[in-house]
């Protein structure tokens, strides 16, 4: 019981370490295509038309202004 608790806090703690936190203030930066040349729909919010944005994501780099869904980026950003 004790080692089964003991792993499954490593576990935990691994995972919230691995995943990034989202910050309101990410919709403000600027839509990032990256460098390689994969073509993945993808969804950015726009601060100057305050909506968000259809691109196409080179699927490497980037930022966190990037959404796989247009719900996902309008529940982000609005």
């Amino acid at each position: 019981m004790k080692y089964t608790l003991v792993l499954f806090s490593i576990v935990a703690l691994i995972f919230f370490a691995s995943v990034q936190a989202f910050d309101k203030a990410d919709c403000a930066l600027p839509k990032e295509v990256g460098p390689c040349r994969k073509s993945d729909l993808s969804y950015y919010y726009d601060s100057e038309s305050k909506a968000c944005q259809e691109f196409f994501y080179g699927g490497c780099h980037g930022n966190n202004n990037r959404f796989t869904t247009k719900e996902q980026c309008e529940q982000a950003c609005k």
